[in-house]
């Protein structure tokens, strides 16, 4: 059935409400707003000028100068600029009249025209500009402005043109503006055809009962094909978000019965056999069902792996590993174990390999030799092939970047940060290295997007510790990479990071190994002492026993100004939730109420000068990089500011009040003002999730540990070795057990991906 109604007719959407107005807006400026939506400047249909407050989500995109906007809400009487329209729904309209000049003469859409050239299109073509430029005459245009300017105008108008009529087509059957902008991002005009032959297409931007709700008004069967494929599609799609990426029939068959509801008159079972049979979702050899999206991105994986594998060695010549460990040693002052010595020699002769061990182990050390090995390879090189040689370390967080960059005084980014320049062609390595810490975060999509993305003579160490928490999308391929007969692997097991008189290490391998020891109480008389400890708590009360422990640890609140002495303790809670009496929401505020009541409060914030914070996205216009001379330093090649840039991860502490807003330190040298709308980065740092821990360590560290989806011995193993002196874990010893006996989840995560890999012939 054809998702098709006639012109005058609207399928209940939204509605004028009482007070509403409508104008048509000739726009002049938009100012956005830093959380979304902006002020929109313009004359209205009666050439008086108007303000139109866009809310976020209440327009396609942003206005631009010179388009025609219609706009409708109340209007309201500010203060200092007197009436304004609060708009509800904003839409582009195409221009009218001799709109079309200011249009063409201030939209970015037009390159090299302005109000001469377009005052001379109108003077010569009229009205007749519109159906010149409609129909895409550029002879007509040329003629008047010449051929560059004249494809500019035909492109522009063309591309606007459909942009506006997909808004109107999909405003009229009540769907979003920001879904809207998506589909014409997607689809270009194709999305109005697209989205009428199957309303079920925008299950990919809106969520399913939405989509299922509209297509039912419009009449669509819930037997009708094209909703049981579409339920398929919305089945994997929530096990895809959920880390799954393959499920057996039986799983499908349930979840894909959820979907439909008691509505559909066809079986579930039948809707995934119809959809196995169309090649909607492909059955593996071990009988897993698959989306054609995941099992391309596993079976790609695996194609590049095994022409990886067996690459000849290009990035060697002459290289003694030997030597290279020795002068290693020697400038460096470390001596490295047989293990360390052992991932230098994998790395140098292998294409792709991985460096695996617990916490604390000594990956970072090695890391850095096989760096210096790697450089001595390159020298080695003739010239020309050393321009081309580099080496990159890259994580999946900013923080863990940061901390990896330290540790070996080499330059480190995010993955996403190195894909884009590579991706671009802005980063010119060829042949060398690429480490990619904390492996075990990386999901299927991410891992496909390197290998593709990477040249083949650029060698891959992945270092990790499968016994961390796995990543949060879909798959965990490091830990197939760790099993993998066919890929080199070193496993380092000494501890370095946390002495053995705490404890620590031995409690941590037992907790890896699916065994929980006998842990002494933690006695509030000696809070600092070294060692894992346990404070048996209820299911309800586990947040107030681990405030309990913090109120031990660190003392009363601080007096006035004082609050650099708690930060000093290093007392961190890692919490495996964040609602509910035992998350980290709850004990942020209980923890700011009472150990900041004495402190500077920042104005309408809810923090106060020495609150700690987190900051929660990756933001490289912030921390200006000065020289000693205090003023900001500017790239060499760009001539741009250059900037530290905070974090996503990164925890610091508010220290002062500062123009409006509060100055924030983060605990890895950055520093800025910060104002309101900056507040949508930042939360408390008090209590955060253990997955933003990971790769973080602490002199002491509170666990609170109730029951929860989440929950297991990989999240409670990676939460024990984020301490250095003192773990404190608090909660009920027997869901402790059951919790570190029980096998990790990721385990538990059908696998597709076979990294069993042969060589080539």
């Amino acid at each position: 059935m054809n998702w098709s109604l006639a012109p005058t007719e609207r399928v209940p959407g939204r509605s004028l409400a009482e007070g509403d107005e409508t104008d048509e807006i000739a726009a002049t400026s938009f100012h956005p707003s830093p959380i979304g939506g902006g002020i929109l400047i313009g004359r209205g249909a009666d050439g008086q000028l108007r303000r139109v407050v866009i809310a976020t989500g209440t327009a396609a995109r942003d206005p631009q100068p010179g388009e025609t906007w219609r706009v409708t809400g109340p209007s309201r009487i500010h203060a200092e600029f007197g009436p304004q329209i609060h708009a509800r729904v904003s839409l582009p309209l195409l221009p009218s009249g001799r709109t079309i000049v200011r249009y063409l003469a201030t939209n970015a859409r037009f390159p090299g025209v302005g109000w001469k050239t377009a005052d001379r299109l109108w003077s010569t073509l009229g009205e007749r500009l519109y159906d010149v430029v409609r129909s895409g005459d550029v002879d007509a245009i040329a003629r008047v402005i010449g051929a560059e300017r004249a494809i500019s105008v035909v492109t522009g108008f063309g591309l606007l043109a459909d942009e506006v009529e997909v808004f109107r087509w999909l405003d009229r059957y009540g769907v979003s503006p920001r879904t809207a902008a998506a589909a014409a991002g997607l689809w270009g005009r194709g999305a109005i055809r697209r989205i009428a032959d199957d309303p079920y297409a925008l299950a990919l931007l809106e969520p399913w009962r939405s989509v299922d709700e509209r297509a039912f008004r419009l009449g669509v069967s819930p037997d009708d094909r094209r909703r049981r494929m579409a339920a398929i599609d919305e089945v994997f799609s929530r096990r895809w978000k959920a880390g799954r990426t393959a499920a057996t029939e039986g799983e499908l068959t349930t979840y894909c019965s959820g979907v439909l509801g008691p509505r559909c008159a066809v079986s579930a079972s039948q809707a995934v056999c119809d959809a196995v049979e169309a090649g909607r979702i492909i059955r593996g050899p071990d009988g897993l069902l698959q989306g054609r999206a995941a099992w391309f991105m596993e079976r790609e994986i695996e194609r590049i792996l095994c022409e990886r594998l067996a690459q000849p060695r290009t990035n060697v010549v002459h290289l003694n590993v030997d030597e290279a460990v020795r002068t290693f040693e020697a400038s460096s002052g470390y001596p490295l174990s047989p293990g360390q010595r052992e991932a230098v020699r994998m790395a140098a002769s292998s294409p792709m390999s991985v460096l695996c061990g617990g916490a604390g182990t000594g990956k970072t050390t090695a890391v850095r030799a096989v760096l210096a090995a790697s450089d001595r390879a390159r020298d080695a090189l003739p010239a020309v092939d050393q321009a081309r040689f580099g080496q990159r370390q890259v994580a999946l967080s900013g923080r863990a970047a940061k901390r990896i960059a330290e540790a070996t005084g080499r330059q480190a980014s995010t993955v996403s940060r190195f894909l884009r320049r590579l991706e671009a062609g802005a980063d010119p390595i060829r042949r060398g290295l690429l480490v990619v810490d904390e492996a075990s975060m990386i999901d299927i999509p991410l891992l496909y997007r390197i290998l593709v993305a990477l040249p083949a003579d650029v060698d891959l160490l992945f270092v990790g510790d499968p016994g961390q928490l796995p990543p949060i999308g879909p798959g965990a391929p490091f830990h197939q990479l760790v099993k993998a007969a066919a890929v080199p692997r070193t496993t380092l097991d000494i501890v370095h990071r946390q002495s053995e008189r705490t404890g620590i290490p031995a409690v941590a391998g037992e907790i890896r190994a699916g065994r929980l020891p006998d842990l002494p109480r933690f006695d509030p008389g000696r809070p600092l002492a070294p060692g894992v400890f346990l404070v048996p708590a209820a299911r309800g009360g586990v947040g107030e026993a681990a405030l309990g422990v913090f109120r031990a640890m660190v003392g009363r609140p601080p007096a006035l100004g004082r609050a650099n002495a708690l930060h000093d303790m290093d007392v961190q809670i890692l919490c495996p939730l964040k609602n509910g009496p035992d998350g980290s929401k709850v004990l942020n505020e209980a923890v700011e109420r009472e150990w900041m009541a004495r402190q500077e409060p920042v104005p309408g914030w809810g923090l106060s000068v020495g609150s700690k914070v987190m900051w929660l996205h990756n933001d490289y216009g912030k921390s200006p990089l000065r020289g000693a001379n205090g003023e900001q330093l500017l790239d060499p090649v760009s001539g741009e500011p250059m900037f530290t840039g905070f974090i996503n991860g990164a925890l610091g502490m508010v220290c002062r009040l500062a123009d409006g807003g509060a100055w924030l330190e983060f605990d890895d040298g950055a520093a800025d003002r910060v104002h309101v709308a900056d507040l949508e980065h930042l939360t408390r740092g008090w209590a955060i999730s253990v997955h933003k821990a990971q790769g973080s360590a602490f002199r002491r560290v509170i666990v609170p540990v109730s029951r929860s989806r989440i929950l297991d011995r990989a999240l409670l193993y990676t939460a024990v070795t984020r301490g250095v002196e003192t773990v404190v874990l608090v909660g009920d010893p027997a869901e402790l057990r059951r919790t570190v006996k029980a096998p990790p989840g990721v385990s538990l995560r059908p696998e597709t991906l076979s990294l069993d890999l042969p060589a080539l012939p």
